[in-house]
């Protein structure tokens, strides 16, 4: 099952076949259950290459080494989304806005723009760094550009996120019901070596 826009589609019949919707209640409506359904597929199929955006602007800027894994979260603080786990490292501030920033611009490549729900922790962060917001258009450039000169290690990871998570919400349904469990994992060792066999 290649990951192309049409996985949308594969996660959509999988959320309504386990009757499973990411979005916070309540429904008042079998049309609202259905509304969610397509809204948690949404965000999920969008979420696949924004944290592959993150990662890939990350691997780019040589903060592999601290990259602890990718996912596609089930729930994050009450909502849906996903998450790049990244140990310390210094690194100058211009590198730590752009990871940031890799996410927004991932999105923006492949949907032509991204998502305000799918941006919400990235702008938080951005916020508590100290990012001037009016800089956002060029860096969402700067990091486009860098995710376009290793567009194979980014769709690579997307392919892989997709594969993990389509396997997670058919064969780990149960513990997805239960809480806050990664979804869809991908360790930092595996994007290294899909960045490491694309930048030989």
């Amino acid at each position: 099952m290649p990951f192309t826009n049409e996985g949308f589609d594969t996660i959509h019949q999988l959320l309504k076949q386990q009757n499973l919707s990411l979005m916070p209640g309540p429904f008042n409506s079998q049309a609202d259950v259905f509304k969610a359904y397509r809204e948690s597929a949404q965000l999920i199929t969008r979420t696949i290459p924004h944290e592959a955006g993150h990662a890939v602007v990350g691997l780019a800027l040589d903060a592999g080494d601290v990259l602890e894994w990718i996912a596609i979260y089930a729930v994050r603080d009450g909502l849906p989304g996903g998450g790049c786990k990244w140990g310390e490292k210094s690194c100058p501030i211009e590198h730590q806005w752009m990871s940031t920033v890799g996410g927004m611009a991932a999105e923006r490549l492949k949907y032509g723009d991204y998502l305000a729900t799918t941006a919400q922790f990235d702008k938080a962060d951005l916020a508590r760094a100290g990012f001037n917001p009016a800089r956002l258009p060029e860096f969402l450039d700067k990091c486009g550009d860098l995710i376009r000169s290793n567009d194979a290690t980014w769709k690579e990871l997307q392919q892989l996120l997709y594969e993990r998570t389509v396997g997670d919400l058919n064969d780990r349904i149960d513990a997805i019901r239960q809480g806050d469990i990664d979804v869809g994992v991908v360790t930092g060792q595996e994007a290294r070596d899909i960045f490491k066999k694309h930048s030989a």
